[in-house]
């Protein structure tokens, strides 16, 4: 039977929540990885061209202790943007999975039944999100289809300043920003 089919769903022990979280993440990252995606951290990454396509797992606790869900974000940030990928390294100002698919909810609790749930949630990422990524593979695509969800605060202007950069002073600020998130990242091109 299918995680989305059941009726009944068994709360997991606290003590169980951190296993379970991780098995999660890592079903999802195994999921993806033919999609080039990897794992790093919490989210998952894929390098495309001068763009970073990030799906972030956020099942962090918060200041009353650890969390039994979990919320799944998107984001669309442009390789140059230091602001996000390198000081903050969140998604600010992308998305949530419901965003893209209003029949999914952006929260779901982790129960004893999380493989299963770990399988539901790559097959909607694979069916919903990435045909969504795949529309934004350059900064060209966004300036030219206009992208209204998923994309971080500062995608557009990286995205002109790609465009319209003949500066050799801007060229080499753009390089700079770039070699530091790809070193962060652990990307080679």
């Amino acid at each position: 039977m299918n995680w989305e089919d059941l009726k009944f769903y068994k709360p997991l022990q606290k003590e169980e929540l951190n296993d379970a979280k991780k098995s999660i993440e890592n079903i999802i990252a195994e999921r993806l990885t033919p999609f080039g995606f990897r794992k790093f951290g919490k989210k998952l990454i894929r390098k495309s061209d001068d763009l970073v396509h990030i799906i972030h797992l956020d099942s962090r606790g918060s200041w009353q202790g650890a969390s039994n869900s979990l919320k799944t974000e998107i984001a669309i940030v442009s390789i140059y943007d230091t602001d996000i990928l390198l000081e903050n390294f969140e998604p600010i100002s992308g998305c949530y999975i419901q965003n893209l698919e209003p029949k999914l909810r952006n929260y779901y609790q982790i129960t004893k039944e999380f493989n299963d749930f770990a399988e539901f949630l790559s097959k909607k990422i694979i069916e919903i999100v990435l045909p969504h990524f795949d529309k934004y593979l350059n900064s060209k695509d966004v300036l030219n289809k206009g992208i209204q969800i998923g994309a971080s605060k500062n995608l557009k202007l990286f995205c002109e300043l790609t465009k319209n950069s003949n500066e050799k002073v801007v060229d080499e600020t753009l390089k700079t920003k770039k070699d530091a998130v790809l070193k962060k990242l652990k990307i080679t091109e």
